[in-house]
C-alpha cells in the first residue's frame, strides 16, 4: 500500500501500531495518508463494517467533520481579501441585527476564532435514541443558530476562547448573504473545482455517502433484547444539515491532503490572509492554539503542524500540514459509538505526532 520503499520504517511500523490500537479503542477501521521526507504511503486497519472481514477500502470516502471549518475560513478570508466584507467588522454589517443578539460586539473574526462567547449549538442536538430516530432530520441554519443565541453566552464577545459550531453556521449565512449564492456554491466554484477535488462534496441534505466508504456506528447502551447487552446502530446514512458549514462535507484522504498542501502554499489564500489564518488564540489544551478555522499543533519534537480534526456521527478525522508542506498526514476513523470512546484521542494523537515528528 505504499508509494515508496524508503519510507522511515521505524515511524511507519508506531503508525501501522497505533492504527491497530485504534480498532481496539473505540474504531471498527481507519485509514491514513502519511507524506513524510520519503515520499506518501497508506495505511489501513480494521474493517469497513462493523461484524465483517473487508477492510477499509482505500482512497474511501468519509465525513469530515469539524475539518469543514478549514473551508468555510477560507471562504470568507477571499472574500475579505475581495474587499466584500471586513473580519473585523460587527456581524450586524452583514447579517439582520435581530438574527444574533449582541451582534454589534461580536465580529466576523471572532465566529472564526471561537472568541465569540456563543453557546455550542451542537451541544443541544439529538443524542443516542433522539439522534437514531431524528437522523434523517433537515435543520435550518438560521433556526439553529436563533435557538443557540437564546442560550446565555459563555463569555463577553472577544474575552476568551470557547469552541462552538454555533459560529460556523453563522458564517455561513455571512456567505450567502454577501456572495448571494449559497456556501456550499461558494465551497465548490472558489476551492473543491479548482483543486480538482472531485472526491469531496459539500452534501447538504444528502444522506448517503457516495462511492466506497466505511460505516460508522452509535451504540446504544442498554436497549439490547437481551440484558446488559448493548445495540449497534449504523449511522453512516444521515442528514449532515445539522453540522453544515461547521462539519457537512464529505472527502478523502487524498483530497483532504491536496487541500492541505494548497492551503499552505498560497495557492488559495495570499499571504496577508494566510497570516490572518494563523493569527491564534491559546485554546483549552495546552499544546494547541486556534486560528481562523486553523488549529496550530506544537508537538513532541517541536515542531508545529497546521490543520484541523473533526469528529461527527460515525467518523473521526485528522488533517495537519507542516507550514513548509513536507510532512503532511490525513486519518479517518469510523467508530464503534458515538462520541467516541475517549481513548481514540490516544492513538490519534499519536498517529498526529509520529507522522509530523519520525
Amino acid at each position: 500500500m505504499s508509494h515508496t520503499s524508503q519510507t522511515s520504517s521505524s515511524g511507519r511500523e508506531r503508525i501501522h501500531r497505533h492504527l491497530q490500537d485504534l480498532t481496539r479503542s473505540g474504531a471498527v477501521g481507519a485509514q491514513v495518508q502519511v507524506t513524510d521526507q520519503n515520499g506518501t504511503w497508506t495505511a489501513r486497519a480494521g474493517t469497513a463494517r462493523a461484524g465483517a472481514s473487508a477492510p477499509v477500502p482505500e482512497g474511501g470516502r468519509f465525513r469530515a467533520g469539524s475539518a469543514t471549518k478549514m473551508f468555510t475560513a477560507v471562504v470568507v478570508l477571499q472574500l475579505a481579501a475581495e474587499g466584500r466584507l471586513s473580519l473585523d467588522a460587527p456581524l450586524d454589517r452583514y447579517l439582520p441585527s435581530e438574527l444574533v443578539p449582541g451582534a454589534a460586539h461580536i465580529t466576523v473574526r471572532m465566529l472564526l476564532q471561537h472568541t465569540s462567547g456563543l453557546h455550542d449549538l451542537a451541544r443541544d442536538l439529538p443524542q443516542s435514541k433522539d439522534l437514531v430516530r431524528t437522523r434523517f432530520r433537515h435543520y435550518g441554519w438560521a433556526a439553529l443558530v436563533r435557538e443557540a443565541v437564546a442560550r446565555p453566552a459563555e463569555f463577553p464577545p472577544g474575552t476568551n476562547y470557547g469552541y462552538s459550531n454555533t459560529n460556523y453556521l453563522i458564517a455561513g449565512l455571512i456567505i450567502d448573504r454577501v456572495t448571494g449564492h449559497s456556501y456550499a456554491d461558494e465551497v465548490r466554484s472558489r476551492i473543491t473545482e479548482p483543486l480538482h477535488l472531485r472526491h469531496t462534496i459539500v452534501p447538504g441534505d444528502k444522506t448517503s455517502i457516495p462511492g466506497p466508504h466505511a460505516h460508522g456506528y452509535l451504540t446504544l447502551h442498554g436497549t439490547s433484547t437481551h440484558r446488559g447487552h448493548a445495540q449497534q446502530v449504523d449511522i453512516t446514512q444521515l442528514n449532515p444539515s445539522m453540522a453544515g458549514p461547521a462539519g457537512e462535507i464529505i472527502s478523502t484522504t487524498s483530497d483532504m491532503d491536496t487541500f492541505l498542501t494548497s492551503l499552505a502554499s498560497g495557492e488559495l489564500l495570499h499571504p496577508a490572509e494566510w497570516k490572518e489564518m494563523n493569527r491564534t488564540v491559546a485554546t483549552d489544551d495546552p499544546g494547541t492554539r486556534y486560528g481562523l478555522g486553523l488549529k496550530r499543533v506544537q508537538l513532541s519534537c517541536g515542531r508545529l503542524a497546521v490543520g484541523h480534526t473533526g469528529g461527527i456521527p460515525g467518523y473521526a478525522t485528522l488533517a495537519f500540514t507542516t507550514p513548509d508542506r513536507s510532512r503532511r498526514v490525513v486519518l479517518s476513523a469510523n467508530l464503534a459509538d458515538w462520541p467516541a470512546d475517549p481513548r481514540v484521542g490516544g492513538p490519534i494523537d499519536k498517529i498526529l505526532d509520529d507522522a509530523i515528528c519520525d
